[in-house]
Protein backbone atom coordinates (compact mmCIF):
# COMPACT_ATOMS: atom_id res chain seq x y z
CA UNK A 1 0.00 0.00 0.00
CA UNK A 2 1.12 3.33 -0.54
CA UNK A 3 1.82 5.66 2.11
CA UNK A 4 0.64 9.05 2.07
CA UNK A 5 3.51 11.27 2.39
CA UNK A 6 1.62 14.46 2.99
CA UNK A 7 3.87 17.28 4.92
CA UNK A 8 7.04 15.18 4.53
CA UNK A 9 8.62 16.07 1.60
CA UNK A 10 10.08 19.47 2.33
CA UNK A 11 13.61 19.49 1.01
CA UNK A 12 14.79 21.18 4.45
CA UNK A 13 14.51 17.92 6.22
CA UNK A 14 16.66 15.91 3.82
CA UNK A 15 19.44 18.69 4.58
CA UNK A 16 19.43 18.75 8.04
CA UNK A 17 18.75 14.87 7.79
CA UNK A 18 22.66 14.85 6.51
CA UNK A 19 24.20 17.32 8.90
CA UNK A 20 25.44 14.17 11.26
CA UNK A 21 26.54 10.55 11.95
CA UNK A 22 24.77 10.95 15.31
CA UNK A 23 21.74 12.80 14.97
CA UNK A 24 18.36 11.14 13.22
CA UNK A 25 15.60 13.47 12.75
CA UNK A 26 12.18 12.32 11.96
CA UNK A 27 9.19 14.10 11.17
CA UNK A 28 5.40 12.90 11.44
CA UNK A 29 1.95 13.54 10.24
CA UNK A 30 -0.11 13.24 12.94
CA UNK A 31 -3.08 12.91 11.13
CA UNK A 32 -2.07 9.72 8.93
CA UNK A 33 0.32 8.70 11.18
CA UNK A 34 3.21 8.32 8.40
CA UNK A 35 6.48 9.70 9.23
CA UNK A 36 9.93 10.25 8.02
CA UNK A 37 12.88 9.18 9.28
CA UNK A 38 17.06 10.16 8.22
CA UNK A 39 18.34 7.83 5.89
CA UNK A 40 21.38 7.30 8.69
CA UNK A 41 18.67 6.05 10.97
CA UNK A 42 17.09 3.71 8.80
CA UNK A 43 20.68 1.90 8.59
CA UNK A 44 21.77 2.62 11.77
CA UNK A 45 19.09 0.56 13.11
CA UNK A 46 17.63 -1.56 10.28
CA UNK A 47 14.25 0.37 9.80
CA UNK A 48 11.83 -0.73 7.56
CA UNK A 49 12.11 2.29 5.55
CA UNK A 50 12.83 5.68 5.20
CA UNK A 51 8.79 6.15 5.17
CA UNK A 52 6.94 4.47 8.29
CA UNK A 53 3.28 4.01 9.29
CA UNK A 54 3.04 3.74 13.09
CA UNK A 55 6.85 4.25 13.31
CA UNK A 56 6.02 4.56 17.17
CA UNK A 57 5.13 1.01 16.82
CA UNK A 58 8.25 -0.06 15.16
CA UNK A 59 10.73 1.91 16.83
CA UNK A 60 9.34 0.62 20.82
CA UNK A 61 10.53 -2.86 19.31
CA UNK A 62 13.81 -1.59 19.32
CA UNK A 63 13.88 -0.02 22.48
CA UNK A 64 15.29 -1.74 25.54
CA UNK A 65 11.92 -4.18 27.46
CA UNK A 66 13.11 -2.41 31.05
CA UNK A 67 13.02 1.38 29.03
CA UNK A 68 10.01 0.45 26.57
CA UNK A 69 6.79 1.26 29.34
CA UNK A 70 7.90 4.85 30.00
CA UNK A 71 8.52 5.39 25.58
CA UNK A 72 4.92 3.65 25.45
CA UNK A 73 3.63 6.59 27.96
CA UNK A 74 4.74 9.72 26.82
CA UNK A 75 4.26 8.72 23.23
CA UNK A 76 1.00 7.88 23.86
CA UNK A 77 0.45 11.50 25.83
CA UNK A 78 2.03 12.98 22.95
CA UNK A 79 -0.56 11.50 20.15
CA UNK A 80 -3.68 12.07 22.80
CA UNK A 81 -2.82 16.01 22.61
CA UNK A 82 -2.28 15.63 26.69
CA UNK A 83 1.80 17.11 25.82
CA UNK A 84 3.22 18.95 23.10
CA UNK A 85 7.15 17.80 24.11
CA UNK A 86 8.71 15.02 23.97
CA UNK A 87 11.94 14.17 26.00
CA UNK A 88 13.11 11.05 26.99
CA UNK A 89 16.54 9.02 27.84
CA UNK A 90 16.65 5.29 26.72
CA UNK A 91 18.39 2.43 25.55
CA UNK A 92 17.84 0.87 21.53
CA UNK A 93 18.91 -1.89 19.60
CA UNK A 94 20.97 -1.01 16.50
CA UNK A 95 21.19 -3.57 13.52
CA UNK A 96 23.74 -5.28 14.93
CA UNK A 97 22.11 -6.13 17.89
CA UNK A 98 23.88 -4.05 20.01
CA UNK A 99 21.89 -2.09 22.77
CA UNK A 100 23.34 2.30 22.65
CA UNK A 101 21.63 4.86 24.93
CA UNK A 102 19.60 7.43 22.88
CA UNK A 103 18.39 10.72 23.93
CA UNK A 104 15.14 11.51 21.94
CA UNK A 105 13.54 15.15 21.84
CA UNK A 106 10.42 15.87 19.95
CA UNK A 107 8.08 18.79 19.60
CA UNK A 108 4.03 18.86 18.46
CA UNK A 109 3.48 21.27 15.80
CA UNK A 110 0.25 23.47 14.70
CA UNK A 111 -1.81 23.76 11.91
CA UNK A 112 -3.91 26.40 10.54
CA UNK A 113 -6.85 25.64 12.45
CA UNK A 114 -4.79 24.95 15.80
CA UNK A 115 -4.94 21.30 15.96
CA UNK A 116 -2.02 19.22 15.98
CA UNK A 117 -0.37 18.25 13.08
CA UNK A 118 3.19 17.44 12.68
CA UNK A 119 5.19 15.65 15.47
CA UNK A 120 8.68 16.91 14.70
CA UNK A 121 12.04 15.60 16.78
CA UNK A 122 15.29 14.44 16.56
CA UNK A 123 17.26 11.54 18.64
CA UNK A 124 20.60 11.80 19.09
CA UNK A 125 23.02 8.34 19.45
CA UNK A 126 25.38 8.30 22.19
CA UNK A 127 27.24 5.24 20.77
CA UNK A 128 28.20 7.53 18.12
CA UNK A 129 31.34 10.10 18.96
CA UNK A 130 31.02 13.23 16.82
CA UNK A 131 34.40 14.00 14.77
CA UNK A 132 34.47 17.89 15.52
CA UNK A 133 35.31 19.01 19.05
CA UNK A 134 33.21 21.90 20.53
CA UNK A 135 35.40 23.68 22.28
CA UNK A 136 37.84 24.55 19.24
CA UNK A 137 35.70 23.55 16.46
CA UNK A 138 38.68 21.01 15.48
CA UNK A 139 38.34 17.95 14.12
CA UNK A 140 38.78 15.72 16.83
CA UNK A 141 40.66 12.42 18.49
CA UNK A 142 38.29 9.77 16.83
CA UNK A 143 39.10 11.79 13.45
CA UNK A 144 42.54 12.03 13.72
CA UNK A 145 42.79 8.13 14.01
CA UNK A 146 40.09 7.95 10.78
CA UNK A 147 42.46 10.01 8.78
CA UNK A 148 45.64 8.31 10.23
CA UNK A 149 44.52 4.71 8.84
CA UNK A 150 43.25 6.70 5.52
CA UNK A 151 46.99 8.06 4.78
CA UNK A 152 48.87 4.97 6.08
CA UNK A 153 47.09 2.93 3.83
CA UNK A 154 48.43 4.85 1.19
CA UNK A 155 51.59 4.51 2.64
CA UNK A 156 52.72 8.16 2.52
CA UNK A 157 55.48 9.59 4.62
CA UNK A 158 53.87 12.10 7.37
CA UNK A 159 54.89 14.05 10.16
CA UNK A 160 52.40 13.65 13.21
CA UNK A 161 53.35 16.07 16.08
CA UNK A 162 51.51 16.29 19.28
CA UNK A 163 51.61 19.84 21.39
CA UNK A 164 50.90 19.63 25.25
CA UNK A 165 49.61 22.58 26.91
CA UNK A 166 51.62 22.86 30.36
CA UNK A 167 49.78 23.81 33.77
CA UNK A 168 46.70 24.93 31.76
CA UNK A 169 44.66 23.97 35.35
CA UNK A 170 46.29 27.36 36.12
CA UNK A 171 45.00 29.54 33.54
CA UNK A 172 41.19 27.67 34.49
CA UNK A 173 41.86 28.72 38.43
CA UNK A 174 43.00 32.13 37.87
CA UNK A 175 40.53 33.30 34.77
CA UNK A 176 37.78 30.67 34.94
CA UNK A 177 36.80 27.96 32.41
CA UNK A 178 35.06 29.82 30.02
CA UNK A 179 38.03 31.99 29.41
CA UNK A 180 40.43 28.88 29.41
CA UNK A 181 37.93 27.41 26.56
CA UNK A 182 38.02 30.64 24.84
CA UNK A 183 42.18 30.68 24.60
CA UNK A 184 42.40 27.20 23.61
CA UNK A 185 40.04 27.94 20.45
CA UNK A 186 42.43 30.99 19.89
CA UNK A 187 45.55 28.28 20.35
CA UNK A 188 43.66 25.75 18.55
CA UNK A 189 42.39 28.19 14.81
CA UNK A 190 46.35 29.52 15.12
CA UNK A 191 47.49 26.05 14.80
CA UNK A 192 44.95 25.23 12.43
CA UNK A 193 46.34 28.20 10.45
CA UNK A 194 50.12 26.94 10.32
CA UNK A 195 49.50 24.11 8.89
CA UNK A 196 46.54 25.14 6.52
CA UNK A 197 46.93 24.06 2.83
CA UNK A 198 50.07 21.58 3.71
CA UNK A 199 48.40 19.28 7.41
CA UNK A 200 45.78 19.41 9.49
CA UNK A 201 45.17 20.28 13.18
CA UNK A 202 43.10 18.09 15.24
CA UNK A 203 41.95 18.81 19.17
CA UNK A 204 42.78 15.44 20.84
CA UNK A 205 42.37 15.07 24.71
CA UNK A 206 42.68 16.79 27.23
CA UNK A 207 44.94 20.30 26.48
CA UNK A 208 46.53 18.37 23.58
CA UNK A 209 46.74 19.11 19.62
CA UNK A 210 47.90 17.24 16.71
CA UNK A 211 49.34 18.52 13.72
CA UNK A 212 49.26 16.10 11.02
CA UNK A 213 51.40 16.95 8.00
CA UNK A 214 52.10 14.74 4.68
CA UNK A 215 55.55 14.17 3.24
CA UNK A 216 57.16 16.88 6.02
CA UNK A 217 61.08 15.20 7.48
CA UNK A 218 62.28 15.87 10.92
CA UNK A 219 63.92 18.66 10.07
CA UNK A 220 60.47 20.67 9.27
CA UNK A 221 58.92 19.18 12.48
CA UNK A 222 61.94 21.43 14.91
CA UNK A 223 61.00 24.23 12.33
CA UNK A 224 57.08 23.86 12.55
CA UNK A 225 57.20 23.14 16.53
CA UNK A 226 59.81 25.93 16.87
CA UNK A 227 56.67 28.10 15.44
CA UNK A 228 53.89 26.52 17.44
CA UNK A 229 56.29 27.88 20.43
CA UNK A 230 56.13 31.32 19.65
CA UNK A 231 52.21 31.23 19.03
CA UNK A 232 52.17 29.78 22.48
CA UNK A 233 54.70 32.23 23.99
CA UNK A 234 53.59 35.51 22.72
CA UNK A 235 50.73 35.45 20.10
CA UNK A 236 47.52 34.27 21.94
CA UNK A 237 45.22 37.08 22.97
CA UNK A 238 41.50 36.60 24.56
CA UNK A 239 39.10 39.33 25.75
CA UNK A 240 41.99 41.70 24.92
CA UNK A 241 44.92 39.67 27.43
CA UNK A 242 47.43 37.72 26.48
CA UNK A 243 48.11 34.69 28.24
CA UNK A 244 51.40 33.20 27.33
CA UNK A 245 51.39 29.25 27.50
CA UNK A 246 54.18 26.54 28.22
CA UNK A 247 53.94 23.70 25.68
CA UNK A 248 55.84 20.16 25.18
CA UNK A 249 56.07 18.66 21.88
CA UNK A 250 56.36 15.10 20.83
CA UNK A 251 56.34 13.68 17.04
CA UNK A 252 57.32 11.12 14.57
CA UNK A 253 57.87 10.92 11.08
CA UNK A 254 56.17 7.48 9.69
CA UNK A 255 57.97 6.01 7.08
CA UNK A 256 56.06 3.06 4.64
CA UNK A 257 54.22 1.70 8.04
CA UNK A 258 51.38 -0.56 7.94
CA UNK A 259 50.69 -1.35 11.44
CA UNK A 260 47.88 0.59 13.88
CA UNK A 261 47.32 3.68 14.13
CA UNK A 262 46.97 3.43 17.36
CA UNK A 263 51.00 2.83 18.03
CA UNK A 264 51.57 6.14 16.19
CA UNK A 265 49.76 7.90 18.78
CA UNK A 266 51.05 6.21 22.03
CA UNK A 267 54.45 6.71 20.44
CA UNK A 268 53.77 10.81 20.08
CA UNK A 269 52.08 10.70 23.67
CA UNK A 270 55.19 8.98 25.32
CA UNK A 271 57.36 11.53 23.43
CA UNK A 272 55.25 14.65 24.49
CA UNK A 273 55.32 12.96 28.58
CA UNK A 274 59.49 12.83 28.08
CA UNK A 275 59.41 16.52 26.38
CA UNK A 276 57.93 17.87 29.79
CA UNK A 277 59.15 15.78 32.43
CA UNK A 278 62.83 15.09 31.04
CA UNK A 279 63.36 17.77 28.32
CA UNK A 280 62.04 21.24 29.64
CA UNK A 281 59.85 21.32 26.53
CA UNK A 282 62.23 20.87 24.22
CA UNK A 283 60.93 18.69 20.74
CA UNK A 284 61.27 14.98 21.84
CA UNK A 285 61.13 12.50 18.60
CA UNK A 286 59.94 9.17 19.25
CA UNK A 287 63.04 7.59 17.59
CA UNK A 288 65.79 10.62 15.83
CA UNK A 289 67.87 7.80 14.82
CA UNK A 290 68.38 7.05 11.00
CA UNK A 291 64.69 6.47 9.41
CA UNK A 292 65.52 2.30 9.18
CA UNK A 293 65.58 1.87 12.72
CA UNK A 294 62.67 4.43 13.14
CA UNK A 295 60.58 2.15 10.83
CA UNK A 296 61.96 -0.85 12.75
CA UNK A 297 60.90 0.34 16.13
CA UNK A 298 56.82 0.98 15.24
CA UNK A 299 56.70 -2.25 13.49
CA UNK A 300 58.42 -3.46 17.16
CA UNK A 301 55.70 -1.61 19.54
CA UNK A 302 52.98 -2.45 17.03
CA UNK A 303 53.65 -5.74 17.03
CA UNK A 304 53.70 -5.78 21.35
CA UNK A 305 50.68 -3.99 21.10
CA UNK A 306 49.20 -6.35 18.86
CA UNK A 307 50.13 -8.85 21.15
CA UNK A 308 47.95 -7.74 23.92
CA UNK A 309 45.00 -7.57 21.70
CA UNK A 310 45.79 -11.36 20.87
CA UNK A 311 45.29 -12.61 24.11
CA UNK A 312 48.88 -11.84 25.32
CA UNK A 313 50.73 -14.19 23.48
CA UNK A 314 54.15 -13.53 23.87
CA UNK A 315 54.15 -12.25 27.35
CA UNK A 316 55.87 -13.81 30.80
CA UNK A 317 56.89 -12.90 33.73
CA UNK A 318 60.08 -13.10 35.70
CA UNK A 319 60.60 -12.52 39.20
CA UNK A 320 62.98 -10.71 40.99
CA UNK A 321 64.19 -11.96 44.49
CA UNK A 322 64.39 -10.07 47.22
CA UNK A 323 66.24 -10.99 50.40
CA UNK A 324 66.76 -9.94 53.71
CA UNK A 325 69.45 -7.63 54.24
CA UNK A 326 70.89 -9.60 57.98
CA UNK A 327 71.08 -12.80 55.71
CA UNK A 328 70.55 -12.98 52.31
CA UNK A 329 67.50 -15.12 52.63
CA UNK A 330 64.61 -14.73 50.43
CA UNK A 331 61.89 -12.79 52.11
CA UNK A 332 60.01 -11.06 48.22
CA UNK A 333 60.03 -11.18 44.92
CA UNK A 334 59.30 -8.38 41.77
CA UNK A 335 57.08 -9.46 39.34
CA UNK A 336 58.82 -8.17 35.72
CA UNK A 337 57.52 -7.81 32.28
CA UNK A 338 58.93 -9.82 29.32
CA UNK A 339 57.71 -10.25 25.97
CA UNK A 340 58.61 -12.22 22.91
CA UNK A 341 57.53 -12.44 19.75
CA UNK A 342 59.49 -12.95 16.11
CA UNK A 343 61.68 -11.93 14.66
CA UNK A 344 62.65 -10.16 17.30
CA UNK A 345 63.50 -12.36 20.02
CA UNK A 346 62.88 -11.54 23.63
CA UNK A 347 62.70 -7.91 24.68
CA UNK A 348 62.99 -5.92 27.46
CA UNK A 349 60.30 -3.84 29.10
CA UNK A 350 62.52 -0.70 28.67
CA UNK A 351 62.29 -0.43 24.83
CA UNK A 352 58.43 -0.98 24.81
CA UNK A 353 56.46 -0.18 28.74
CA UNK A 354 57.10 3.55 28.47
CA UNK A 355 55.57 3.70 25.33
CA UNK A 356 53.21 1.29 26.00
CA UNK A 357 51.75 2.73 28.98
CA UNK A 358 50.68 5.52 27.66
CA UNK A 359 48.10 3.06 25.12
CA UNK A 360 44.60 2.48 26.55
CA UNK A 361 45.64 -1.32 26.24
CA UNK A 362 48.27 -0.86 28.93
CA UNK A 363 45.06 -1.21 31.96
CA UNK A 364 44.25 -4.67 30.41
CA UNK A 365 48.04 -5.73 30.53
CA UNK A 366 48.30 -4.37 34.03
CA UNK A 367 45.79 -6.21 34.79
CA UNK A 368 46.74 -9.35 33.26
CA UNK A 369 50.33 -8.94 35.00
CA UNK A 370 48.92 -9.22 37.77
CA UNK A 371 46.47 -11.96 37.72
CA UNK A 372 49.16 -13.81 36.24
CA UNK A 373 51.69 -12.67 39.03
CA UNK A 374 49.18 -14.11 41.40
CA UNK A 375 48.96 -17.41 39.77
CA UNK A 376 52.24 -18.22 40.39
CA UNK A 377 52.55 -16.87 43.77
CA UNK A 378 50.52 -19.28 44.96
CA UNK A 379 52.70 -21.38 44.30
CA UNK A 380 55.39 -19.36 45.58
CA UNK A 381 53.80 -18.93 49.38
CA UNK A 382 53.65 -22.61 49.48
CA UNK A 383 57.50 -23.22 49.15
CA UNK A 384 58.46 -19.65 51.17
CA UNK A 385 55.15 -19.00 53.16
CA UNK A 386 56.13 -15.43 54.45
CA UNK A 387 57.14 -14.17 50.97
CA UNK A 388 55.85 -10.94 49.88
CA UNK A 389 55.13 -10.37 45.92
CA UNK A 390 55.96 -7.17 44.74
CA UNK A 391 53.35 -6.33 41.75
CA UNK A 392 54.50 -2.88 39.68
CA UNK A 393 50.79 -0.77 39.12
CA UNK A 394 50.97 2.38 36.48
CA UNK A 395 49.04 5.30 36.97
CA UNK A 396 46.65 4.04 34.05
CA UNK A 397 45.16 1.28 36.33
CA UNK A 398 44.90 3.36 39.56
CA UNK A 399 43.17 6.15 37.73
CA UNK A 400 40.33 3.48 36.20
CA UNK A 401 37.39 2.63 38.34
CA UNK A 402 37.19 -0.44 37.33
CA UNK A 403 40.90 -1.21 39.23
CA UNK A 404 39.63 -2.12 42.69
CA UNK A 405 37.59 -4.48 41.39
CA UNK A 406 40.25 -6.01 39.30
CA UNK A 407 42.44 -6.35 42.00
CA UNK A 408 39.99 -8.11 44.38
CA UNK A 409 38.69 -10.55 42.19
CA UNK A 410 42.24 -11.80 41.01
CA UNK A 411 42.91 -12.38 44.23
CA UNK A 412 39.51 -14.20 44.94
CA UNK A 413 40.01 -16.07 41.91
CA UNK A 414 43.84 -17.70 42.69
CA UNK A 415 43.17 -17.52 46.18
CA UNK A 416 46.75 -15.76 46.68
CA UNK A 417 46.69 -14.59 50.45
CA UNK A 418 46.27 -10.51 50.58
CA UNK A 419 48.65 -10.11 53.14
CA UNK A 420 51.30 -11.13 51.09
CA UNK A 421 50.69 -8.86 48.27
CA UNK A 422 52.60 -5.40 47.74
CA UNK A 423 51.21 -3.09 45.42
CA UNK A 424 54.55 -1.01 44.03
CA UNK A 425 53.54 2.48 42.62
CA UNK A 426 55.68 3.46 39.40
CA UNK A 427 57.05 6.96 38.77
CA UNK A 428 54.10 7.99 37.00
CA UNK A 429 51.83 7.46 39.66
CA UNK A 430 52.88 10.45 41.58
CA UNK A 431 51.03 12.69 38.97
CA UNK A 432 47.60 11.32 39.42
CA UNK A 433 45.28 13.63 41.80
CA UNK A 434 46.60 13.42 45.57
CA UNK A 435 43.11 12.26 46.85
CA UNK A 436 42.26 9.76 44.54
CA UNK A 437 45.87 8.26 45.00
CA UNK A 438 44.74 8.69 48.87
CA UNK A 439 41.57 6.75 48.34
CA UNK A 440 42.79 3.72 46.36
CA UNK A 441 45.74 3.11 48.78
CA UNK A 442 43.47 2.83 51.68
CA UNK A 443 41.37 0.71 50.02
CA UNK A 444 44.17 -1.62 49.28
CA UNK A 445 45.59 -1.41 52.67
CA UNK A 446 42.22 -2.17 54.49
CA UNK A 447 41.93 -5.34 52.77
CA UNK A 448 45.80 -6.36 54.20
CA UNK A 449 47.45 -5.44 51.01
CA UNK A 450 50.94 -3.54 51.25
CA UNK A 451 51.98 -0.31 49.33
CA UNK A 452 55.87 0.42 48.42
CA UNK A 453 56.87 3.69 46.60
CA UNK A 454 58.91 2.12 43.52
CA UNK A 455 62.15 4.58 42.64
CA UNK A 456 62.32 6.99 45.72
CA UNK A 457 64.26 9.92 45.52
CA UNK A 458 64.15 10.13 41.74
CA UNK A 459 61.03 12.35 41.57
CA UNK A 460 60.12 15.87 43.32
CA UNK A 461 56.45 14.37 44.32
CA UNK A 462 58.23 11.65 46.47
CA UNK A 463 58.45 13.34 50.27
CA UNK A 464 55.12 14.80 49.46
CA UNK A 465 53.79 11.03 48.64
CA UNK A 466 55.03 10.13 52.24
CA UNK A 467 54.00 12.53 54.25
CA UNK A 468 50.59 12.10 52.83
CA UNK A 469 50.06 8.55 51.40
CA UNK A 470 49.69 5.27 53.64
CA UNK A 471 53.39 3.49 52.28
CA UNK A 472 54.71 0.13 53.99
CA UNK A 473 57.77 0.18 52.06
CA UNK A 474 60.37 2.05 50.27
CA UNK A 475 62.10 1.29 47.54
CA UNK A 476 65.46 3.66 47.31
CA UNK A 477 66.14 3.86 43.38
CA UNK A 478 69.63 1.92 42.12
CA UNK A 479 70.84 5.67 41.11
CA UNK A 480 71.79 6.74 44.47
CA UNK A 481 73.10 2.82 44.85
CA UNK A 482 75.92 2.50 41.91
CA UNK A 483 78.10 4.92 43.17
CA UNK A 484 77.74 5.05 46.80
CA UNK A 485 81.45 3.85 47.92
CA UNK A 486 82.38 6.70 46.19
CA UNK A 487 79.78 9.73 45.93
CA UNK A 488 79.75 11.36 49.50
CA UNK A 489 76.00 12.86 48.25
CA UNK A 490 74.59 9.46 47.77
CA UNK A 491 75.80 8.45 51.18
CA UNK A 492 74.43 11.62 52.69
CA UNK A 493 70.77 10.91 51.10
CA UNK A 494 70.97 7.08 51.62
CA UNK A 495 71.35 7.99 55.26
CA UNK A 496 68.83 10.33 55.47
CA UNK A 497 66.26 8.14 53.58
CA UNK A 498 66.95 5.40 55.86
CA UNK A 499 66.64 7.64 59.23
CA UNK A 500 63.47 9.53 58.33
CA UNK A 501 62.06 5.76 57.18
CA UNK A 502 62.59 4.50 60.23
CA UNK A 503 61.07 7.08 62.18
CA UNK A 504 58.15 6.93 60.75
CA UNK A 505 57.77 2.96 60.60
CA UNK A 506 58.05 2.17 57.02
CA UNK A 507 60.46 -0.71 55.57
CA UNK A 508 63.55 0.17 53.42
CA UNK A 509 64.40 -1.77 49.75
CA UNK A 510 67.76 -0.62 48.78
CA UNK A 511 68.11 -1.61 44.81
CA UNK A 512 70.43 -1.83 42.52
CA UNK A 513 72.37 -3.73 44.99
CA UNK A 514 75.01 -5.02 41.75
CA UNK A 515 78.24 -6.51 43.24
CA UNK A 516 80.18 -7.92 46.97
CA UNK A 517 81.68 -4.52 47.67
CA UNK A 518 78.74 -2.53 47.42
CA UNK A 519 76.77 -5.11 50.20
CA UNK A 520 79.53 -4.69 52.18
CA UNK A 521 79.40 -0.82 52.35
CA UNK A 522 75.73 -0.58 53.17
CA UNK A 523 75.65 -3.54 55.69
CA UNK A 524 75.34 -1.22 58.30
CA UNK A 525 72.41 0.45 57.46
CA UNK A 526 69.10 -0.55 59.49
CA UNK A 527 67.60 -1.14 56.44
CA UNK A 528 64.73 -4.61 55.14
CA UNK A 529 66.17 -6.31 52.29
CA UNK A 530 68.26 -5.60 49.29
CA UNK A 531 67.50 -6.28 45.83
CA UNK A 532 69.81 -7.10 43.05
CA UNK A 533 71.86 -8.52 40.66
CA UNK A 534 74.22 -9.47 43.11
CA UNK A 535 71.73 -11.50 44.51
CA UNK A 536 69.91 -13.22 41.38
CA UNK A 537 69.39 -11.56 38.16
CA UNK A 538 65.44 -12.15 37.00
CA UNK A 539 64.40 -15.84 37.24
CA UNK A 540 61.64 -17.54 35.83
CA UNK A 541 58.90 -19.11 38.38
CA UNK A 542 60.88 -22.75 38.79
CA UNK A 543 64.51 -20.86 39.73
CA UNK A 544 62.94 -18.68 42.08
CA UNK A 545 61.30 -21.36 43.49
CA UNK A 546 64.53 -23.05 43.99
CA UNK A 547 66.33 -19.81 44.75
CA UNK A 548 68.67 -20.39 48.17
CA UNK A 549 68.16 -24.59 48.00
Amino acid sequence: MELDKTGLNDRAFEAFARTSDREYFYLCNMQTDVSRWSRNAVERFGLPGEYLHAAGAVWEQHIHPDDRPLYVADIEAVFAGRKLRHDLLYRARDRHGDYVTCSCRGVVLKGEGGEPDLFAGMITNHGIVESIDPVTGLYNGYEFLRALRASMRLRRRQLVLLVGVNEFGNVNQIHGYPFGNRLLRAFGERLADEVRGRGMAYRMDGTKFALVVPEADEAQAAELYARVQEIARADLSVDGAFVPLGVSGGAVVVRNFSGDEHAIRSCVVCAVAQSKRVRHGELVFFDNEDEGDSRRNLQLLDAVRTSVARGFAGFSLRYQPIVDARDGSLVGAEALLRWSGEPYGEVLPGRFVPWLEQDPCFYDLGNWIMGRALEDGVRMVRRHPGLRLNVNVSHTQIGRTGFRDAVVGALGRTGFPPENLCIELTERCRAIDRDTLMAEMAFFRARGIKVALDDFGTGAASLNLVRNLPIDLLKIDRSFVSNIRESVADQAIVDAVVSFAGRLGIEVCIEGVEDAGIVEFIAGLPVASHQGFHYARPLDLEHLLAFGD
